[in-house]
């Protein structure tokens, strides 16, 4: 689901920048663009859930689970992050 492009039903469309798994629950951090499709400087986290064949990304409003995802996401980036020396 990375790059892929989601539409909310506020209409707010997000582009995904990055995935991970926490205890078997998968979970996205998303980029908000506007209605050009331009990135914005706000972002989101999203749990997945399935339903059948069906994929749905709900916002995470908990604080404290902001907070784990931040961290693993931060992670996530880290580890993608080549340092020549």
């Amino acid at each position: 689901m990375l790059d892929k492009i989601i539409e909310l039903e506020n209409n707010k469309s997000y582009v995904i920048l990055d995935e991970t798994l926490l205890d078997n629950m998968k979970y996205y951090f998303g980029l908000r663009l506007d209605a050009n499709e331009e990135p914005t400087n706000n972002y989101l986290f999203f749990e997945e859930f399935k339903e059948g064949v069906n994929t749905f990304l709900t916002p995470i409003e908990e604080d404290d689970m902001k907070g784990l995802l931040l961290t693993a996401f931060t992670v996530n980036f880290l580890d993608k992050v080549y340092d020549e020396v």
